[in-house]
């Protein structure tokens, strides 16, 4: 395991630029910028720590929403929903360059898929939304922690 790990990088980053750097800066944007910057590590501790079970699991659930809906999409759609699906990573917790390719395709697939079944009360339609309900739901979970220290 290599050490400092990236929680303890991203904590001794935080902790300078709050108390060594911001305190000695004069100029009211700068200072801005400096927490903002702090800010923005919190948010990157946080990503690092969920992403790839968060991602996976996003992506588990969106193959099965393409999967379970497949069969009623337009043609094209359905062609591309069904390749992403097909397309899935080995049944472990893959790397996140592959998880990452993986959710392109699949969100892509959701997309054409949208895109594809104009009417708003369709199922599918309405299944895609509690998905992105969700997918949201798991990405505020980093987005929110960068709002924890000083704000601008």
């Amino acid at each position: 395991m290599m050490y400092p790990g990236v929680d303890e990088a991203l904590d001794a980053i935080v902790s300078t630029v709050e108390n060594d750097i911001t305190p000695h800066v004069d100029d009211a944007l700068a200072a801005s910028l400096c927490r903002t910057v702090a800010q923005m590590l919190r948010s990157v501790r946080v990503r690092v720590a969920l992403e790839n079970d968060l991602l996976h699991e996003d992506n588990a659930a969106l193959r099965h929403l393409l999967e379970a809906w497949a069969s009623e999409l337009p043609e094209a759609a359905r062609v591309q929903a069904s390749e992403a699906v097909l397309a899935a990573p080995q049944p472990t917790l893959p790397p996140l360059t592959e998880l990452q390719a993986d959710a392109t395709r699949l969100r892509a697939a959701l997309v054409t898929a949208i895109e594809a079944v104009p009417e708003t009360d369709h199922g599918f339609r309405k299944a895609a939304r509690a998905y992105l309900t969700q997918q949201l739901g798991h990405e505020k979970l980093w987005m929110q922690d960068a709002f924890t220290g000083p704000r601008r």
